[in-house]
Parts: structure tokens; sequence; C-alpha cells
């Protein structure tokens, strides 16, 4: 595995930081560990660029741990061209930025071209190159730390109205009922294009792997509103992991072994962070649930130990939540052996004939 570099190094450390603490005081705040105050899911200001889930997740964090009005972040240099400088003595938090700015021949590793090489190819000869992901590290800082507040108060007070915290944006009886309408919509969504969710009569949501279903429970049977949004997201969380989607370790079955209690436990981590991403999504709270608050001490433990273990919880956060995201924008998501069967029968369509005397003579 590669060596991360001093500033690699405190990036993770920073992240690693922010989330251990927010793990650990949900012990004391009925579960609660992020977004506490409804804020709506984190933006570049003054454009309103959305950023990926994982850096969501950070930039969400480290709002709450400053006790920020909202989740609008922008970088020094732009602070202070709009004359709305970062205030003295204020820190930033890191920011993955990932971009491809040159693209390698699939078959011959030394045929490296740029971006606008790229760009000037044709359709077909695009198909014989793949991105080189770059990833740089920035530094933003939030709204609050900087002049914005002071220097243009209209501006300030009509990006909370915007995009701040519940009262800031004055959430009543329409937000609601539009947000119970987002809410069942995402949903028939899921079972359209992810995953068949049925009703559960025990009262106990689950995801069954081999029948690949989801139960849960009716909206009635949860003390909470929240608690049945958050609980559904965790579900479909689990169901993006199933072997013939993502494949992530926790919810794979080996030669007929079940996943190691370590590979479950960090399932159980990821299933909960992107849960609470789509929370952020819908301007809700995210909670621990009763089994997460049990393993807390756990996860705080290991990431703190592991150094590379907030790079992999990026990577599967941020691919799980990308297969939901394809799911809720109408796009089918198959298992990879139909999608495999289908592309082998487009590629023996497109090989010529002679290609397939060998199966013509078995056949015979």
């Amino acid at each position: 595995m590669k060596e991360k570099s001093e500033f690699e190094k405190r990036t993770a450390e920073k992240q690693v930081s922010l989330l251990t603490e927010a793990l650990t005081s949900a012990v004391d705040a009925k579960g609660h560990w992020l977004n506490a105050s409804g804020k709506l899911y984190p933006k570049l200001y003054p454009k309103g660029f959305s950023v990926s889930p994982f850096n969501a997740l950070v930039l969400a964090l480290d709002s709450d741990a400053k006790g920020c009005k909202s989740n609008l972040f922008t970088q020094f240099s732009e602070a202070k061209a709009r004359g709305e400088s970062v205030r003295e003595h204020e820190k930033g938090v890191p920011f993955l930025y990932y971009n491809w700015n040159k693209y390698v021949n699939r078959n011959n590793p030394d045929d490296v071209i740029t971006k606008e090489a790229y760009a000037e190819l044709s359709e077909q000869d695009k198909q014989q190159y793949k991105g080189v992901k770059n990833r740089e590290i920035r530094v933003l800082f939030n709204i609050d730390q900087t002049l914005l507040p002071m220097a243009n108060e209209t501006a300030y007070t009509t990006a909370l109205k915007k995009d701040g915290t519940v009262e800031d944006r004055g959430y009543g009886d329409k937000e609601d009922k539009q947000l119970h309408g987002c809410v069942n919509g995402f949903l028939q969504k899921m079972k359209d294009n992810l995953v068949n969710v049925r009703q559960d009569g025990t009262g106990v949501a689950h995801y069954d792997t081999e029948k690949d279903v989801i139960y849960l429970p009716r909206q009635r049977d949860f003390e909470h509103y929240n608690d049945y949004v958050q609980e559904m997201m965790r579900q479909l969380v689990s169901a993006t992991g199933h072997q013939q989607r993502l494949a992530r370790e926790g919810m794979v079955m080996k030669n007929g072994t079940a996943p190691s209690e370590d590979a479950i436990k960090r399932e159980r981590l990821v299933a909960e962070l992107a849960s609470g991403v789509k929370m952020l999504e819908l301007g809700l709270p995210a909670r621990l649930s009763e089994e997460g608050l049990r393993q807390t001490d756990y996860w705080v433990r290991e990431l703190k130990e592991n150094p590379y273990l907030i790079d992999a919880v990026e990577s599967d956060v941020n691919n799980a939540l990308l297969v939901m995201r394809k799911a809720e924008q109408g796009e089918k998501i198959e298992y990879s052996t139909m999608r495999n069967l289908r592309e082998t029968k487009e590629l023996m369509d497109q090989l010529p004939k002679h290609y397939l005397i060998a199966d013509e003579i078995k056949q015979h």
C-alpha cells in the first residue's frame, strides 16, 4: 500500500478525529452523532456546488463541532477575493478533490495523454483509454469562519434561510409534508430499481441476503418518523453490499463461510455512516442504532489504530451511495451475473462467425 505523505497523514488524522469524537459523543446524546440542528447538505459557497458523500460527512462533522449555522464552505482565496476573508486564527477542514488530468491506454501503459488530448479523440478512440485519478487535498472554511456575516449581512441571512438549521429555514407543516412525499418517492424508486422491500410484522427491520429482500416495519411502529427513515436507509445501504452488487466483505459468504466478526462490524459502520449522509441530504439529524451504540468503542479503537481504515470507509460510503443515487435516478441496478451474461452475449454477437466454429461443432 502506498505510503502517505505527511499532509495526507494529517488529513486522515483530522477525519478520524472528527468522526471518533462524534461517535463517542453519541453515547451521551441519545444516539445523535450528526446534524442535530437539521442543516442541509454541504455545498461550496456561493455557487452551490454539491460535494461527494464522504466529503459531505467530514464537512458536516466539522460544522457541528464548531457550532456553525450552516454547511456552506469556501476556500480561503475565494473568500478573500470576495472581500469576506477568513477570520484570524480559524482552522479549516480537509476536502478531498479528485481530478482526471491524464488518460492511459488500456493496452499500453506507456501511452499517456493529457485531458485536453483525450477530449479531442473520437468516441471510439476514447474507449481505448481510462482516466488516471489524481487526489488533491484542499482546505475549506465554513462561512461562519469568514467575515461574510459582517461584510454582507443580507447575503449571510439569505444563505441561512436557504441552507441553515431547521430554525433558520422556518421549517413547518408544509415542509414536513414535502419531506414525507420525498421519502415515499425515494423508497418507491429503491423498490423499482435496487431491491425488494416488504413490510415486516415482527417489528424488527432486517435485510435477508439470501432472498435479497429488505423487511421494514410499518412507519407507525417507530417512535419517531426520523427513526423510520434512517432505519430504511441503513437497510438499503446494506443491500448495496450484496455479493452481486458491491460485494463488500461484511456481506459476502466465501466458500460457505460467514464473514469475519471484524468484517461484520465494519459493515455496520458503513451502514451507520452512509445512512447518516442520506439523512443529511434530507436535512435530518442522524442517530446511531442500539447495535451501533454498542460497537462505538470498537470503531473508535480501530479507526485510531489503523491509519488506512478511514480510506476504506471513504470508498465504501461513496460507492454505496453512488449505487443508491443511480437507482434514485431511475437506473436499474442489475445483478452482476445478469450483467455479465448480457455483456457476453453482446460480445458473441459482435464476433466474426469463425470465432464460433468450435461451439457449433460441439453442438452438432
